[in-house]
């Protein structure tokens, strides 16, 4: 995993002409920012359709880190980063926050986050903002149509019939401590807080997995293959395969609701350019950015005032209304902040449970 940018990043080499005549030692952070984003496909997103529109309505420039795990580049920097900005699932802030790695933010130096619903908003402890939301994805469960039905899948208890013995999958317990366990307990008359009443139905469906899936490719390749039938998996993931011309997948959201899995736009502590950073993060919600993550990334945009084209709307299977409204929304700083531990706790769920 990178830690640092290679040298093309660095803001020295950011339009050298437009400093030649600052004083000695001066950075260009005026004109330039950098974020780090997840390595892979949305790279190009972020180059071809949000760097170039940006520039141009802001006058500050932004180039692309690809890194394996953002928040991973983040807690790596240790207040020292090479980048402005950075995109993370919302679980992860807390554990940065509290080792005092992220900017605070208010409503009013993003003022655009008012067009976000406020129980999307992520704060610390002393009530401060860390970060602007920017899109969502689902969590369902994703099937091979060759093999099963989505009402094969309409209740998340459907995974743990042992029928599916052997033919599902799931993720590493780091996931599954975030995502899994959470919803199994909202399931079952937990809270995000109190997760006992989850933990057997994760000791349920560990017992009917083939295995834990270390990568996104690696389960795709099981189950375009028909290795595994299905497994709890991301909504745009699915789409990318289906874009990607593997037929014989879908997704279901199962009765009780799926869960929206947020990510949000952070400034670490030490970055070079806060206020291009701040400016980022109030343009992102716009319209246009908005649209073009859910046409090419398959995500809904966090801002519900933005109105999907109808295309966009019938493949991702819905409007953001109707998502934010059919799926469950954890408080991720409880997540975030207890992750540590719940991940011990399902590795040695795992460990056992086969």
């Amino acid at each position: 995993m990178a830690n640092a940018l290679p040298a093309w990043t660095r803001r020295g080499l950011l339009g050298a002409s437009a400093t030649s005549l600052a004083a000695p030692g001066l950075r260009a952070q005026e004109s330039a920012i950098t974020i780090a984003i997840y390595a892979g496909s949305s790279a190009a997103l972020w180059r071809d359709r949000i760097a170039g529109p940006f520039t141009a309505q802001t006058g500050v420039k932004l180039e692309v880190f690809e890194a394996a795990l953002p928040a991973a580049a983040v807690a790596q920097a240790r207040g020292r980063p090479q980048f402005d900005v950075a995109l993370i699932a919302n679980y992860s802030a807390p554990g940065l926050a509290a080792r005092n790695l992220l900017e605070d933010v208010t409503p009013e130096a993003i003022p655009a986050i008012r067009d976000i619903p406020e129980r999307y908003w992520t704060r610390n402890t002393a009530g401060k903002l860390i970060g602007m939301p920017i899109y969502f994805s689902f969590y369902g469960i994703v099937y091979n149509t060759d093999l099963a039905s989505a009402a094969d899948f309409a209740s998340w208890n459907d995974l743990l019939d042992p029928k599916w013995k052997g033919k599902l999958s799931m993720s590493r317990a780091s996931f599954v401590a975030a995502y899994d366990l959470t919803l199994f307990s909202h399931l079952n008359g937990g809270t995000d807080a109190n997760i006992e009443p989850g933990i057997p139905s994760i000791r349920r469906l560990a017992s009917n997995v083939l295995g834990v899936y270390t990568s996104m490719s690696s389960l795709q390749s099981q189950l375009g293959r028909g290795e595994v039938v299905a497994s709890p998996f991301y909504s745009t993931q699915v789409q990318l395969m289906k874009r990607a011309g593997i037929r014989n997948v879908d997704i279901v959201i199962p009765r009780e609701g799926g869960m929206n899995l947020s990510y949000m736009l952070v400034i670490p502590k030490g970055a070079r350019n806060v206020d291009g950073a701040r400016k980022l993060l109030n343009t992102i919600v716009e319209p246009a950015y908005q649209i073009a993550f859910a046409r090419e990334s398959s995500s809904f945009p966090m801002n519900p005032k933005v109105t999907l084209p109808q295309d966009v709307q019938q493949e991702l299977g819905g409007t953001t209304e109707q998502m934010m409204a059919r799926n469950y929304s954890p408080d991720w700083w409880i997540i975030g902040s207890a992750l540590p531990q719940r991940t011990r706790m399902i590795e040695e769920v795992l460990q056992t449970a086969r």
